[in-house]
C-alpha cells in the first residue's frame, strides 16, 4: 500500500515512525539479553552429596521479592566463599569445581542460582541480578556475623559472575575478591566477537552492559584475577585491564595455555595454590 505525505507533514510523519521503531526494539532489549547473554537450566541434575560433600539448602528472597536457590557447604576455617558463577546452567553444573575448590582450600563455599536459573524464581537481567548478588551477600554477612559462623568473606566470580563480585566488592568491603575470565562490559565483549556491527545497534538491541571496567577503580578489597592465556571467549587483555584499573592490593595469575573453561583443568595443584596464595595475602598472613 503505498502512503503518500504532504510535504509539510513529512517530519512529524517520519518523527512518528522513527518513535514506534524504537518502541519495537525496545520491547526487544529482553529477549535479545536472554538469547545472547543468559544460557540457564532449571533442573538440578545432581546435589552436593553426590560428590561427598555435606551442604544446607539455602532459600533466600531479593529487595524486590524474588526467591533465589543456594547451596551453602560448610568448610574446616573461619573463611567463607561466595560464589557467582558463569551465564549457563545451574549451581549442579558446578559441583567438581566446587568439591576441589573446598578440598584444596577448606572455606566454606556459598553458592547460589541467579534469577532464571535452577530452582530460582525470575527471569535474569542486569539490574536483577545485581538485587541476587546483594542478597547472597546479606545473608552471608549475617552468618559471618553471628557467633557461631565464620569470620572472614571473599567474594569470587567467574566470567559473568567476575562482574557480579566485581559489583558487590565495590558497594561492601569485603577480605577480598577473586575473578576468573573478568570482561570489562559486554559492550567491548560484543566488539571483541562481532567487529563488524556497529556498537549502536548493538547498544540498541542489548540491554545489559556490566560495565566491570568502571567498577574496578572503586574496590574495597583485595583483587585476584585469574585469566587463561588461550581464552576464546573473554580475551586475556579484558582481565588485564581489569587488574590495572583496580587501585587496591592486587595479584595476576594467568594460566598458560589454558581456555575459558579449562584452568583449573590445565594448571592442575597450582591453580589452587595460587588462590590459597592469594587468600593468605588477603587476611595479611605472607
Amino acid at each position: 500500500m503505498w502512503i503518500f505525505i504532504r510535504d509539510n507533514l513529512a517530519p512529524i510523519a517520519f518523527l512518528a515512525m522513527l518513535i514506534i521503531v524504537l518502541m519495537i526494539i525496545q520491547k526487544g532489549y529482553v529477549v535479545l539479553d536472554k538469547y545472547f547473554l543468559y544460557f540457564p537450566s532449571d533442573e538440578l541434575t545432581l546435589t552436593p552429596v553426590d560428590v561427598g560433600l555435606m551442604y544446607e539448602n539455602v532459600y533466600l528472597t531479593t529487595a524486590d521479592g524474588v526467591e533465589l536457590h543456594g547451596w551453602f557447604i560448610p568448610g574446616e576455617t573461619e573463611t567463607v566463599l561466595i560464589l557467582f558463577h558463569g551465564n549457563a546452567g545451574n549451581i549442579s553444573d558446578r559441583l567438581d569445581y566446587l568439591d576441589l575448590m573446598h578440598t584444596h582450600l577448606g572455606v566454606s563455599i556459598f553458592i547460589f542460582d541467579y534469577r532464571g536459573y535452577g530452582l530460582s524464581q525470575g527471569s535474569p537481567s542486569e539490574s536483577g541480578l545485581y538485587l541476587d548478588a546483594e542478597a547472597a551477600v546479606e545473608f552471608i554477612r549475617d552468618k559471618v556475623g553471628s557467633e557461631e559462623g565464620p569470620q572472614n568473606l571473599l567474594l569470587f566470580g567467574r566470567s559473568l559472575g567476575s562482574a557480579l563480585a566485581l559489583k558487590m566488592a565495590s558497594k561492601y568491603v569485603v577480605d577480598g575478591v577473586i575473578v576468573e575470565a573478568p570482561f570489562t562490559s559486554t559492550m567491548a565483549l560484543a566488539k571483541t566477537h562481532y567487529p563488524y556491527v556497529p556498537e549502536f545497534l548493538v547498544k540498541l538491541f542489548i540491554r545489559a552492559r556490566y560495565e566491570s571496567d568502571t567498577v574496578a577503580g572503586t574496590l574495597n578489597s583485595p583483587l585476584m584475577v585469574i585469566h587463561g592465556t588461550n581464552d576464546s571467549i573473554v580475551p586475556i587483555e579484558m582481565g588485564e585491564k581489569i587488574y590495572d584499573l583496580a587501585d587496591v592490593k592486587k595479584s595476576f595469575y594467568s594460566v598458560e595455555g589454558a581456555d575459558h573453561n579449562n584452568t583449573y583443568v590445565i594448571a592442575g595443584e597450582n591453580y589452587f595454590k595460587n588462590i590459597r596464595d592469594a587468600v593468605q595475602g588477603f587476611m595479611g598472613n605472607p
